[in-house]
């Protein structure tokens, strides 16, 4: 996933930048929407149901900074 096809609100895209740069990725639908975050470092793996599951982990993850 590109930087440039991260959507969402501006926590999510701004999150998702800033988690690409430590060595997250993210696996997108067709509808561009993550669904998977994989840490290559860590091992630590996460999927994401719905959209909601996605910006909880998102808005957790961005208090934990």
């Amino acid at each position: 996933m590109s930087l440039e096809t991260i959507k969402g609100s501006s926590m999510i895209v701004k999150m998702t930048r800033s988690l690409m740069k430590e060595g997250w990725s993210f696996t997108p639908n067709e509808f561009d929407v993550i669904i998977k975050a994989e840490n290559k470092v860590t091992g630590e793996s996460i999927h994401f149901p719905s959209i909601g599951n996605l910006k909880t982990w998102i808005y957790q993850k961005a208090l934990s900074y």
